[in-house]
């Protein structure tokens, strides 16, 4: 349900708050640019009898291999949408199967196609990526660009 789903947001947020300076920490030691790091967390969520939820554990880079089709599915679309919000813009895979999967576990069956980067951009974002092409030689400058971030920025 909306509301189960809300508390795993809810959750795994506060989870990704509280580590919050232990990531950056590992970040700047062994990261040359801040702008071009991802990672992926894997939450293991247990859900007691009145469906609250509780984080198990988190996994770095989990694994992503796949013993079945709806392994294959599910893993699939989330590696999609993981690129596509690094700005990789895979096109939609609209079968039967992984929508009927997707539905299997409470999510709708929709789709989200991602506009091509750049051709969506609010005027703050188009200000902030004109202000940092033109200085993007000075290294004070870039070393600022996730200090304030747009709504672009998390979508």
């Amino acid at each position: 349900s909306e509301a189960v789903w809300a508390d795993i947001i809810d959750v795994v947020v506060k989870t990704i708050i509280a580590s919050e300076k232990t990531v950056n920490s590992h970040v700047k030691a062994n990261c040359a640019r801040r702008s071009c790091v991802h990672e992926l967390f894997g939450f293991d969520i247990f859900l007691d009898q009145c469906l609250k939820p509780y984080v198990l554990e988190v996994n770095i880079s989990p694994s992503l291999h796949s013993n079945s089709q709806l392994d294959r599915n599910i893993k699939g679309g989330m590696m999609r949408d993981i690129l596509n919000m690094a700005c990789f813009q895979l096109p939609c895979r609209k079968d039967a199967v992984c929508g009927a999967a997707m539905e299997k576990l409470g999510h709708p069956g929709e789709w989200k196609e991602y506009p091509a980067p750049g051709n969506h951009l609010q005027s703050d974002e188009r200000a902030k990526h004109a202000y940092y092409a033109n200085n993007h030689s000075v290294k004070e400058v870039r070393a600022t660009i996730l200090d304030k971030l747009t709504p672009d920025d998390l979508r």
